[in-house]
């Protein structure tokens, strides 16, 4: 009987363990999801492709105070580092990885002014690799072939006084 009474409550501790570390878990695989020009938010469940599967570091830039780094890892192996400023908006993406990543989500709102510009330089005979975007609200260059993208966005209003972008996309 005594036996039957230390298992039963063995098993209910390590049940009470397991459903803690599950919710911490949880709580925990809730990443944060940039999009250029807004505080990043949970991760969109309709963007499978670009869906991050954890966070991978959140450090300080060196000129504390002006901008944060956050670099996400996707599905498909690709990183993204994320550009916030002091009031937490993201102003730049940098990518690299074996996929690029779905620019409709990474842009957000900036993805209309993209498209239209790589209309008009397909319109003028500019195809393929490297696609650049020059637009005064938004800077875009994306190049690569299989397995090996990389590129970068930003929006020239948002990025914060005192930070020069070149340094930050190194």
């Amino acid at each position: 009987m005594l036996l039957r009474v230390r298992l039963h409550r063995l098993f209910w501790t390590e049940f009470i363990r397991f459903v803690v570390l599950a919710g911490a878990m949880g709580c925990c695989a809730d990443v944060a999801w940039a999009v250029l020009g807004k505080v990043p938010s949970a991760a969109p469940a309709t963007a499978s492709t670009a869906t991050p599967t954890r966070r991978l570091a959140a450090t300080s830039a060196p000129r504390s105070g002006l901008y944060t780094v956050q670099e996400v890892l996707l599905e498909t192996g690709t990183s993204v580092q994320e550009f916030t400023n002091a009031a937490g908006v993201v102003f730049a993406v940098v990518w690299r990885g074996p996929v690029l990543p779905d620019l409709s989500v990474l842009l957000g709102d900036y993805f209309t002014t993209f498209k239209i510009e790589m209309e008009q330089a397909r319109a003028q005979g500019k195809r393929g690799s490297p696609a650049s975007v020059a637009h005064d609200k938004l800077v875009v260059r994306s190049a690569g072939r299989m397995r090996n993208f990389s590129g970068y966005a930003y929006a020239p209003e948002l990025i914060p006084v005192g930070v020069n972008i070149s340094d930050v996309l190194q």
